[in-house]
């Protein structure tokens, strides 16, 4: 599946692979694994395939018996991993030790398909029938007891491990004995930090279905290790904190779990290499403990890889291909020269063309002050302009600060003196930070059209950070590996077009350099396009209008309607959002008075060593001050926020988090707080309200999104489609990547799933858009006796983690960008493009084309920088 096909370590592999210059890569790909017969699958001479949940194994055993390629995993006994039972058989059959174990069959027992069992003879030489004796029937005797259980007679005392029979079950539970405590802990796949959970009243084991019941054993340092197999010559192992301790998943930046690699004894990698080769798994993974001396096997997965490890994808890709040149000389006539012509790669579905729209990297967190203003300097700032006007280059914000002077001069108002000198020392002090810009509104009557204000806002930071270059690297290398496994002709033909802000001009160039290759120049390869990418004010009232009703909704004491809240993926275990967004304000007035309080007894100065970005604690102090006032009011001792103001709180959770974590945890830090879990508990609540409002700011109905999506991202989504129409009749595969900012991701991620194209995955259980979230199209094209095009929309959160204060974090402070998902199964090129062109001919289509041509920002003449 292309999940697995195309995951990072693999991608990794197969990368390794091609730099050797003998093979060609084919991905199979869903379309042709679900929907194509195993006659038209691609012909090859390796392959390298494995179950997962939703591959059709039986088609790939037909697969293997029509075209006969070296399999690197037998295909057929990968059907011996379905049952629990049938691998610890088989574990018992070969001498591996497994924890002492009870097994309760109400299934009639474990069977094995006899293709299975037949390959399993010609590996071991041992008949799978009297391998599985033991559990081939219903248990004939059970008993279930508070303190223990019995099983033909054979009694295991709590506390005990309760596993399903089914393999690909791993929802799994641990019964603790009195002296322990009693209750239970369940044990399931993954879910953020979480791996088990604590059960006061999980006692008794089930009296349905088929168990296995093993003994819970004292692992030395609470420890379990994974051992990776690559053939019968190379184990690489590694531990990881065991998941039955306290279920809490310790993570790194990548939000991959903290693993630490260890050294085997020969037992462990005899173990590993008997395993490898019952199952007909070259590459395998299995899982083992230690206790007191001897190691048991616990588990055994098929196909598994070490995540984020140069050493292993070496020595991976170093032994396959070592092995696919033995089988060439075992084999000397290549199965390429009778493949027929309509399944061979140039004559399968390959990538024809690949766009993408990407939200910009990691950035610091962007401020603001705005004041209304009718003093004639800041007209004349305007020049006549009717639209707004953007400052932001170092001699254009100093105009601006003398419009500022000659203003206070001749000021009788104090009120109005008071709110220039509060604007001027905001610029004086913000005006040499990089991103920092004044935008002028000017506001006119509508009947008289004449000028009634100007609209005076400074914006600061969102600058690009250094962990945005590390992530937009990371992330454009990835993609170049996923494009040369695919088809490395897409990188023939580049071009890419960015905004003109800054943070976002800076992540397509980091982006840009290392998708290529690191070329010598860029010249001629990104294009800016203020009309397709920057910011404008089109749907500034339907937006404004958006806000309002936002909160309305939140009111104190306004209950939404459960309906409303399951549209947006409200969970339901949750209060009203209102009260949520109380707690966040009692929240912060509690940590207003720590942070004050920890300011005039700590020396914070020297709480964080190092600052970057161009932080400080003075900066942090401010920023958070400004926060403060939103979400609190002093005299009252409470307030009831405005929503949008949730975003901004967010914005700088997160920020520090990642790069002030120091300082964040001290500053905010209390004697009666160790855990930080004030902090913790306020980052849950906004990241909840964050993930309420930042939606729906884009429209709360369909009818809303749609209207704001079209004023804000028809022109891209225009040109995505001319993108693809032009694809789909040239010569050659192309890339196209767009740059821009979060508000462009959200209204075309909108437009999409309006426009009634099928989706597999519901709009309101994606996560976030983080930075370098990403919406994608790939276009496949597959050359028979007429060409065919297939389309399928993707799409990844970018660098994100629901609970960053969860992660260990490093120099870098880095998220790595989360995998693409498929937002559509492959539908035809033509369905697609029908779906979304309906969008070029909504009656009022010319109306919102000049209403956003009205609407684009204007800015004041800049020099070339």
């Amino acid at each position: 599946m292309d999940r697995k096909a195309r995951s990072k370590p693999m991608r990794y592999i197969l990368n390794r692979l091609l730099m050797h210059g003998d093979f060609e890569i084919v991905i199979f790909g869903d379309k042709t694994i679900l929907d194509e017969e195993v006659e038209n699958w691609p012909g090859c001479d390796f392959l390298i395939c494995f179950f997962s949940g939703g591959f059709p194994l039986d088609k790939a055993i037909a697969y293997t018996k029509l075209r006969k390629p070296y399999c690197v995993n037998n295909v057929v006994m990968q059907s011996l991993l379905w049952d629990r039972r049938v691998v610890l058989s088989v574990l018992d059959a070969i001498g591996v030790p497994t924890p002492p174990r009870l097994v309760i069959s109400r299934d009639d027992g474990a069977k094995v398909d006899p293709e299975a069992a037949s390959a399993f003879k010609s590996c071991t030489g041992m008949d799978m029938d009297r391998v599985l004796a033991r559990y081939a029937t219903n248990t004939e005797s059970i008993h279930i007891d508070d303190h223990y259980i019995e099983v033909n007679g054979e009694r295991l005392e709590k506390t005990f491990i309760e596993k399903p029979a089914d393999g690909e079950n791993h929802n799994i539970n641990i019964y603790y004995s009195e002296k322990r405590g009693g209750g239970g802990r369940r044990l399931f796949r993954k879910i953020g930090n979480k791996s088990s959970e604590f059960d006061p009243d999980l006692k008794t084991p089930h009296d349905q279905g088929s168990w296995i019941y093993e003994k819970l054993m004292e692992t030395e340092n609470c420890e379990d290790i994974k051992l990776y197999t690559v053939g019968p010559q190379f184990v690489y192992a590694e531990t990881r904190k065991s998941p039955t301790v306290d279920g809490h998943v310790r993570r790194n930046t990548d939000g991959k779990e903290i693993r630490y690699r260890v050294k085997l004894t020969q037992e462990e990698e005899d173990i590993a290499r008997k395993v490898s080769k019952a199952f007909g798994q070259t590459v395998c993974g299995l899982d083992i403990l230690r206790v007191q001396g001897k190691s048991y096997v616990i588990d055994v997965n098929g196909w598994s890889f070490v995540k984020g490890n140069d050493f292993y994808y070496d020595q991976c890709a170093k032994i396959l291909k070592e092995i696919f040149y033995r089988s060439v000389q075992e084999r000397p006539l290549s199965l390429a020269d009778h493949i027929p012509p309509e399944i061979s790669p140039e004559n399968s579905w390959r990538l024809k063309g690949f766009v993408a729209v990407f939200r910009h990297g990691d950035r610091t967190p962007k401020e603001k002050m705005k004041m209304s203003i009718m003093e004639q300097p800041f007209i004349d700032l305007l020049q006549g302009s009717t639209r707004e006007v953007v400052f932001r280059q170092k001699h254009q914000l100093e105009s601006v600060m003398q419009a500022l002077d000659v203003c206070l001069e001749n000021c009788p108002d104090e009120q109005q003196m008071n709110k220039l000198l509060a604007l001027k020392e905001v610029l004086e002090k913000k005006h040499d930070l990089p991103g920092t810009k004044v935008q002028l509104k000017p506001k006119f009557d509508r009947e008289t059209k004449k000028l009634l204000k100007v609209q005076v806002i400074v914006k600061w930071g969102g600058e690009f950070t250094h962990a945005g270059r590390h992530q937009s690297k990371d992330l454009a290398e990835n993609l170049r590996k996923d494009m040369n496994i695919l088809n490395r002709q897409v990188l023939e033909d580049v071009k890419i077009f960015s905004s003109s802000e800054r943070r976002v001009r800076d992540t397509a160039q980091v982006f840009a350099r290392w998708f290529l290759g690191d070329p010598e120049t860029l010249e001629g390869v990104i294009s800016e396009s203020k009309y397709l990418l920057d910011d404008s004010n089109a749907a500034k009232e339907q937006s404004d209008a958006v806000k309002k009703q936002l909160k309305n909704l939140l009111k104190p004491g306004n209950n939404i309607p459960e309906w409303m809240l399951a549209q947006v993926g409200w969970d339901a275990k949750l209060p009203q959002p209102y009260i949520i967004l109380q707690e966040v304000s009692e929240m912060m007035t509690r940590m207003q008075f720590i942070m004050r309080d920890n300011w005039s007894t700590l020396d914070v100065d020297n709480i964080q060593r190092r600052w970057c970005c161009f932080d400080s604690p003075n900066l942090f102090k401010e920023r958070w001050e400004r926060m403060f006032r939103q979400f609190t009011n002093e005299d009252a001792g409470f307030s009831y926020p405005d929503p949008s103001a949730i975003p901004a709180l967010y914005d700088s959770l997160k920020y520090d988090s990642l790069h002030n974590r120091t300082f964040l945890e001290t500053i905010f830090g209390h004697p009666e707080d160790s855990n930080n879990d004030l902090l913790r508990k306020l980052y849950r609540n906004v990241k909840i309200m964050f993930d309420f409002v930042a939606p729906q700011e884009f429209g709360i109905s369909d009818n809303e999104k749609k209207n704001i999506g079209m004023l804000i991202s028809f022109p891209l989504l225009k040109s995505i489609l001319n993108d693809l129409d032009e694809m789909q009749f040239s010569d050659n595969p192309r890339t196209r990547l767009y740059f821009t900012k979060e508000s462009h991701v959200h209204a075309l991620l909108n437009l999409v799933y309006l426009s009634g194209v099928p989706t597999k995955v519901p709009k309101n259980t994606l996560p976030e858009l983080d930075f370098l979230t990403q919406i994608t199209f790939e276009l496949y094209e597959r050359n028979r006796q007429e060409k065919e095009y297939s389309l399928r929309i993707g799409f990844s959160s970018g660098a994100h983690y629901d609970s960053v204060l969860d992660l260990k974090m490093d120099a870098e402070h880095c998220l790595k960008v989360a995998p693409r998902r498929n937002l559509i199964p492959h539908l035809s090129l033509e369905e697609v493009l029908t779906y979304h062109k309906g969008y070029l001919n909504v009656p009022n289509l010319k109306s919102i084309e000049e209403q956003i041509e009205e609407r684009r920002l204007y800015y004041a003449q800049e020099d070339d920088q």
